[in-house]
């Protein structure tokens, strides 16, 4: 059965002033159920994106771009905003708390290391005494707590833990250059936070870190047990299975990569979404009493230079069993990662952002389908776009016709495959490859300039329709002409599409940011952020095909019992 295509359209795009970085993107989730996305330029502006209401019952984004203040003690010298994190939940004094790790580089020239700090901003909510209209105006005017670091920080994130008491707790977890990981609990008696200097007591696992920690990622398994996993920066990746009531380690697991991890994730085969509470669940006696077996934890592990991998059943089989993602590395380095459901067919699929401007989509296959095809389109191809390949619609002939320059795509590692890979008919002098590499050069700076202003908005085919190899090769009767032998190992993972962006992808998320009840996938690009939603016809259509599927079930149930006496 051929795999369906997959639409999804640019909702929204806003710039930055200046790059970001891989920590600079997170999420603002308020009592209401609203979600708010927050990117962060590495020159402390930051911008949020929220969608409201119109008065005729439109969903608007609302886009705000303002500055940090109190980034650091006053003087000469330039601010970088290194990572940002939000905790918004029940178990904090305060509503919302956003912490930001921050570097100041003096202005002289001497040789002097950074002054490092935590900014901790305390927002109240909306239904405290202080309403304000936007997140901005509540950051700018919140309590500021700074705490000084005698480090350089990196991966900023934040984790529940459960006291003697058994009272719930959010901490804040900083990974630093001194190969530690810090934490910093909120104080009983006033709303601010405090290093603790005994972290090891609750976080074991951090109690032996060798290298400085890049990645980490912490996943509760059930009211006992949690794993954790630590990435570094010389590739060194390690797995801990804690138990979090005798605060000791069960089972820890280590492997190493050649370059630094870039990102770590926690996953599950299947997607699972809450149950609405509209929905009257009845058990099936028959398996009622049975207990539901927990389903397989995966880890994602990306690093600079090597390609991805997936280990399997982490808490039975630790790092033995693994699927290699493949030409995850054809793309420059994998930036981020993100797991989500995007096909909605409730398996969850890997999504992988690289600093080749190319986002990556893998989705697990059982069997061996009935024939593989090479492509060549950028948005199928899993290799690097050519130098001077343009791009056309699904049908459009691109034997004829000149070729549009501004709609030109060029690739970090693709100039150089190109120059090696000219055809030897064709005798090239040096100066003619060099003429082409600069004219290429300025001509992809002017082409990222222009795309980076583009509106998403547009329904345009080039940029919001996903084709897969499965779904063109059953549509094309001459590609079997065309197709290759596979001689892959099933199951396993394979590359189901790519899609380009104008600049390198720093980080990857999803949630329901428009309030509607699907999710939209959030990129951040080095310059930009963009919201990607699925076609609205396409979910509709396939909830309704659902629901039908649903009753006619119940109906053919409710015909076979027997009549009542």
């Amino acid at each position: 059965m051929a795999t369906k295509q997959s639409y999804w359209t640019g909702a929204h795009f806003c710039g930055l002033r200046s790059q970001t970085n891989i920590y600079g993107l997170s999420k603002i989730s308020s009592q209401d159920g609203l979600t708010k996305v927050l990117a962060v330029s590495i020159d402390g502006h930051f911008v949020t994106v929220e969608y409201q209401k119109s008065f005729d019952n439109r969903l608007i984004p609302i886009t705000k771009e303002d500055i940090f203040h109190n980034t650091g003690p006053s003087g000469p010298g330039e601010v970088e905003i290194v990572s940002v994190d939000v905790i918004s939940n029940a178990f904090l004094k305060t509503g919302t708390v956003l912490a930001v790790s921050i570097l100041k580089l003096e202005a002289s020239y001497e040789e002097k290391s950074p002054s490092a700090y935590l900014n901790i901003y305390f927002m109240p909510d909306k239904d405290s005494n202080s309403i304000y209209p936007n997140i901005s105006d509540a950051i700018n005017q919140s309590h500021v707590q700074q705490l000084g670091l005698d480090f350089i920080p990196f991966k900023l994130i934040n984790h529940q833990i459960y006291t003697s008491d058994d009272s719930g707790e959010t901490c804040l977890l900083l990974s630093g250059s001194d190969n530690k990981v810090h934490m910093y609990r909120q104080s009983r008696d006033c709303i601010s936070f405090y290093e603790e200097s005994d972290a090891n007591e609750y976080f074991p696992e951090f109690a032996k870190i060798e290298g400085c920690v890049t990645q980490m990622e912490l996943r509760s398994i059930n009211d006992s047990h949690r794993l954790t996993v630590v990435g570094t920066q010389t590739g060194l990746v390690t797995l801990s299975l804690v138990n979090v009531v005798s605060r000791e380690i069960v089972e820890m697991w280590v492997t190493e990569q050649d370059s630094p991890i870039t990102s770590l994730h926690f996953f599950t085969q299947h997607a699972h979404a809450p149950c609405p509470n509209f929905l009257d669940i009845q058990e099936d006696p028959a398996t009622g009493d049975e207990e539901v077996k927990p389903e397989e934890v995966n880890l994602l592990v990306t690093s600079a230079i090597d390609p991805a991998l997936v280990f399997c059943d982490v808490i039975n089989s630790g790092l033995s069993k693994s699927h290699t993602l493949p030409l995850s590395n054809s793309h420059d380095v994998v930036l981020c990662s993100c797991v989500v459901d995007i096909d909605f067919d409730g398996e969850n699929e890997i999504l992988l952002g690289t600093y080749g401007q190319v986002l990556l989509a893998y989705k697990f296959i059982y069997e061996k389908p009935a024939a593989s095809l090479m492509t060549s389109t950028p948005f199928q191809s899993p290799l690097p776009v050519p130098v001077n390949e343009t791009f056309s619609s699904p049908g459009e002939d691109r034997s004829t016709g000149e070729q549009d320059k501004s709609e030109t795509r060029r690739r970090h590692k693709s100039m150089a495959a190109t120059l090696e890979g000219m055809d030897s008919k064709h005798e090239w002098h040096r100066a003619d490859e060099c003429s082409l590499v600069d004219t290429s050069l300025k001509d992809a700076q002017m082409a990222r300039l222009v795309r980076s202003q583009e509106n998403l908005a547009i329904l345009s085919p080039k940029s919001v329709c996903f084709t897969t190899p499965d779904s063109q090769l059953s549509s094309d009767p001459t590609a079997s002409n065309n197709s290759l032998p596979d001689m892959s190992d099933y199951p396993q993972y394979k590359l189901a599409w790519t899609k380009p962006f104008s600049d390198p992808v720093m980080a990857l998320t999803f949630d329901d940011v428009m309030g509607d009840g699907v999710l939209d996938l959030v990129v951040l690009t080095l310059k930009g952020l963009h919201i990607l939603e699925p076609d609205l016809n396409v979910v509709a259509a396939l909830m309704l095909e659902r629901l039908r599927s649903l009753c006619e079930a119940e109906s053919d149930t409710e015909d076979s019992q027997p009549p009542a006496d």
